[in-house]
Parts: C-alpha cells; structure tokens; sequence
C-alpha cells in the first residue's frame, strides 16, 4: 500500500509538473491555475486504483448476456442507444451498482493513498487517524458510530427492497 500511495503520488507531481508551464503558456491572463494535491488527485487516484474491479464485475455481468436479445433489438429497427438504454442496461445495472459499492468501501477504506495524494486536504478517514494517533476520543467514537450506523441503514433498506421484489415476482421464474 505504501508503495503504491507513494508511486501515485511521484506520477501525480510529475504530471502536474508537465501540465502546470502547459496550461501557463497557454492561459490568456496574468495568473493561470496551477493544478496540484488534493480532493481532485484524491478522486482520481481512487478511480484508477478501483476501476479494475468495477470493470472485472460488469464485464463478468455482460459476458452473461445472450446475444440474441441485442440482435432481436437490432431487428425491430432500435437504435444503438435504444438498445443500450432499454434493454442492456437495465440488466446490467446491479452489476454496476455493486461495482459502485465496493469501489466505495475500498476507497473508503484506503487510507493510505489518500494520505499520500491528498496534500493539504483533509478526508474522513485522514481526519479520523490523526485523530486516533492522539488517543480515542469520544469524537472518533461518534464517527464510528455514525458510519456503522449508516452502513447498516443502507443494508436493511436494500433488504427490503429485495424483499419487495421477490414478493411481487410470480413463484415460477
């Protein structure tokens, strides 16, 4: 983990570095931006790390998919996109839905690259670890509790619409 927070962070600089006297030569005024560390290098460096997964569980969903239906589209005259709309994506939209959640968890859950490419910024689970270094305080007590209190929320609202879709479902598919 260390070396892949400090591998970001090393691509990361010298990417900026190549992009900043870029972005000065071309920028018409006299104070061009300057991109650096921070939420934006957070969400991208996240993104990278856990767009390996999410594509592995789509592309586990698509290659579950019968042809036929796409072709059966394609003969009643339906558009690419009418096609994508109406009929894949709708299939694989819980594959999607699960890549997003665990992408979530494991970028909530990686402390380490964010601590690396976050700069001067500040994210929860930063914040919570500085705040452990000191000692447990009842405030890290409460964000604990907050976010396991949130995590099961989301867990018994998608149970019972899970629930809910397995009883309106007739009993023979």
């Amino acid at each position: 983990g260390v070396v892949i927070g400090i591998a970001t962070l090393v691509a990361l600089v010298a990417v900026f570095g190549a992009i900043n006297p870029a972005i000065a030569a071309l920028w018409p005024g006299e104070a061009p931006p300057q991109l650096g560390l921070g939420y934006g290098s957070i969400i991208a460096a996240h993104g990278l790390f856990t767009m390996a997964l999410v594509t592995m569980i789509v592309k586990a969903r698509i290659a579950t998919l019968g042809r036929d239906i796409v072709e059966a589209s394609a003969d009643l005259y339906a558009t690419p996109l009418t096609t994508f709309r109406d009929i894949v994506l709708p299939q694989i939209l819980p594959s999607v839905l699960s890549g997003f959640l665990l992408a979530f968890t494991f970028s909530f859950d990686d402390f380490i690259v964010a601590f690396f490419v976050a700069g001067s910024k500040t994210t929860l689970p930063i914040y919570v670890f500085a705040s452990i270094r000191r000692g447990v305080t009842p405030e890290v007590n409460a964000i604990a509790t907050m976010v396991l209190v949130a995590s099961l929320l989301l867990i018994l609202i998608s149970r019972l619409l899970m629930r809910d879709k397995t009883q309106k479902s007739p009993a023979g598919e």
